[in-house]
């Protein structure tokens, strides 16, 4: 295929992504031939980075080979030792694309932006932080203020879940779990050793929205105990001591429909400070501050110097099991708790 000639017919015809080191090659050539040549010489020598990105329109992703072929495991139990080869071992990835409304535009197929047909929308330039600025063939940016955001999935493009590694009931850290391989929730490489001993059990994504809507990771939770991102990816796990929770609990929030359009993205499980309704009894009607959380989930709210609670977990509010339940009266537009 001659390249050069495709893409110069359009942009959506043929686009080509520009990595850290394809910016400086943008800014030294104007020649439209040249400059795809370039960055496509300068692409093949990141192919096996970029290599384990999913397809729209494929089940499978491109990945490192981890381990056997087949082997899955999910059941909560400590997977059984694997002693084969694991040449550069990394977590496949898929990198979704947002605008600045928090529509979801595409996801970053071999570096390109394409759509959900996998038709080519744009090229990136990244910055020093890796963020792309997107632009068209011509170099002009298009989809000014959009955002990636990366998700680590399977080999069929599942997320995997965040595991929490587990001893006598505590939680001694975290790590992703691919092919019976524990992989640092920091870096996301092949722990080495691997950790023993414990019971993996996956965690919940705590996420909110961003001020442009677009969702954004924050925490993880398990059992009702909520951890802040911070404490999920450390940078060297040694899981040799338990890790101390947020000061942070669940709420079942229940509505027949979205009670208005702060609501929009938000899902009726949300993150509330630990004991936050200590002083309420149980068919008390909410006012003030609490009233306005529930009216407008995006607000942060804190308790006793606790710092402010906020986001929610993608569950409907029976599959939420909130430590409270707040409901909402369509008729009046008021919030009862229940404990």
């Amino acid at each position: 295929m001659n390249a050069a000639r495709q893409f110069g017919q359009s942009m959506t015809e043929y686009l080509v992504v520009l990595g850290v080191t394809g910016a400086a090659l943008l800014a030294a050539t104007n020649d439209v031939t040249t400059l795809f040549d370039n960055v496509d010489r300068s692409y093949r020598t990141q192919s096996s980075e970029m290599s384990r990105v999913q397809l729209y329109n494929s089940q499978k992703v491109r990945f490192n080979e981890n381990g056997a072929p087949g082997e899955n495991f999910d059941d909560g139990d400590t997977p059984p030792p694997h002693n084969e080869a694991l040449p550069n071992p990394a977590l496949p990835f898929i990198e979704l694309v947002y605008d600045t409304q928090g529509n979801l535009l595409g996801e970053m197929k071999d570096g390109y932006l394409v759509d959900e047909q996998g038709n080519p929308l744009a090229f990136c330039k990244r910055t020093e932080s890796g963020e792309c600025v997107f632009v068209d063939e011509n170099g002009n940016i298009v989809f000014p203020g959009a955002s990636t955001n990366p998700k680590w999935v399977d080999d069929d493009g599942n997320d995997l879940s965040m595991m929490a590694l587990t001893s006598g009931g505590k939680v001694y850290g975290f790590a992703y779990l691919y092919r019976n391989k524990f992989y640092s929730a920091s870096d996301r490489k092949l722990l080495d050793p691997q950790p023993s001993g414990m019971t993996a059990k996956p965690m919940r994504k705590v996420m909110d929205l961003d001020a442009n809507g677009v969702p954004q990771l924050t925490g993880y939770e398990l059992d009702g105990q909520l951890y802040s991102l911070t404490a999920a990816t450390q940078l060297q796990p040694t899981f040799d001591k338990p890790l101390d929770p947020e000061k942070e609990e669940l709420v079942s929030v229940v509505f027949t429909t979205a009670p208005n359009a702060n609501w929009q993205g938000y899902k009726p499980c949300l993150v509330m400070p630990k004991d936050w309704n200590a002083n309420l009894a149980s068919n008390a009607q909410l006012t003030g501050a609490w009233e306005n959380k529930f009216n407008n989930p995006s607000q942060r709210l804190s308790i006793a110097g606790i710092r402010g609670a906020g986001g929610f977990i993608d569950a409907s509010a029976s599959e939420c099991r909130g430590a409270s339940t707040v409901t909402h009266d369509p008729t009046t537009g008021s919030w009862t708790l229940t404990k």
